[in-house]
């Protein structure tokens, strides 16, 4: 991004990367209101509905060539999903597990590479909100925490050091109880100025995470346009959640990174 927007938030991004480095706490600012690890107060701004979607038939999926082997079922670890209306299922009302949540494909048979352990989602919330349901997304404690959260923060202009803040109350919650944290980047945004504000939350993430033994979950990336940035054509119906295909692609990229942390997988 070649705007002073876009450089803006990349400084934001940085200062905010360091001062987790240094053990700083920042002070929380979000719709809601959250205590440590307590009840979020919800967003009093309107929630866009999520647009209604189509599921996919198995010749509409992307094909993937097989590099790895099957892992069977019962040997994978069991994975627990924290996020907002992307994780929780979009217009799914059961939201368990489907088509509609991003995360469906880890769970395949054929290239899945986790158990389900429960969704602890809601439409709306921020980061913020998502440390006030930590400990019931980590009830049974499951082998691996995964969350997708920031979307309705970039909605909101929060900043990037707030959005690392919060997951680093989740992080330090988790690991408190033993479970490792992995983290998901955001999806882009159509609009050039949110979208600025989705790659300065992305480059918070990786700065905070490396400094933290945090798996990074790139998801976002396989959905941007690499052309003129935002979604790729088709990827999104509403320029918030992924379309089925799209979220085939990103449990896919999950899958193949998890594949490679000490769990395993």
């Amino acid at each position: 991004m070649g705007s002073a927007a876009a450089w803006w938030w990349r400084g934001a991004a940085l200062v905010g990367a360091v001062l987790v480095l240094l053990g700083l706490s920042f002070a929380v600012a979000s719709p809601g209101t959250v205590s440590s690890f307590g009840a979020a107060e919800p967003t009093s701004e309107p929630v866009p509905e999520p647009a209604a979607v189509v599921p996919i038939s198995p010749e509409e999926r992307p094909t993937f060539e097989a590099t790895t082997p099957v892992i069977p079922i019962e040997e994978r670890p069991v994975a627990a999903f924290l996020g907002d209306s992307i994780t929780r299922g979009m217009s799914d009302p059961d939201f368990g597990v489907g088509e509609h949540s991003w995360f469906y494909g880890l769970l395949d048979d054929t290239y899945g590479v986790v158990r389900w352990g429960g969704t602890t989602a809601e439409n709306g919330i921020t980061t913020a909100q998502m440390v006030g349901l930590v400990w019931d997304a980590l009830y049974p404690t499951p082998d691996l925490l995964i969350v997708h959260g920031g979307t309705n923060d970039v909605s909101g202009e929060i900043t990037p050091p707030v959005v690392v803040n919060n997951l680093e109350r989740i992080r330090v919650a988790a690991a408190s109880v033993g479970v490792p944290l992995a983290v998901c980047t955001l999806p882009p945004r159509a609009e050039p100025a949110a979208d600025a504000r989705v790659l300065a939350v992305n480059e918070a993430i990786a700065y905070w995470a490396a400094a933290n033994d945090v798996t990074v979950l790139d998801t976002g990336s396989v959905l941007r346009d690499p052309t003129v940035g935002g979604w790729i054509p088709g990827y999104s119906a509403d320029g918030l959640h992924p379309t089925p295909v799209a979220a085939y692609l990103m449990s896919r990229v999950a899958a193949e990174t998890l594949r490679n942390i000490p769990l395993g997988v």
